[in-house]
């Protein structure tokens, strides 16, 4: 009976790990598909798109405050635009 038992129980867990394990070489196909992949790459690159432009433009900023505190500090005129 004991036997009966653990062979049951045995099977129950194969078969449970088999259907995960299926289930998840199936997601992964799906994300590494050829359009998943495309798409993933284009909200990439626009993200990165979008961090450089505001990376530039905080630096410009800044630059600019910089350069404002040392006109101010070394009393020299704005120059002409």
């Amino acid at each position: 009976m004991r036997r009966l038992f653990f062979a049951v129980v045995g099977l129950g867990a194969g078969l449970a790990l088999g259907v995960w394990a299926v289930r998840k070489v199936e997601a992964t196909t799906q994300r590494l598909r050829p359009e998943a992949l495309a798409a993933s790459a284009g909200a990439r690159a626009g993200s990165l798109g979008e961090r450089l432009r505001e990376a530039v433009d905080s630096g410009r900023a800044a630059a600019a405050a910089k350069e404002a505190e040392l006109r101010t500090v070394y009393r020299v005129a704005e120059p002409p635009e």
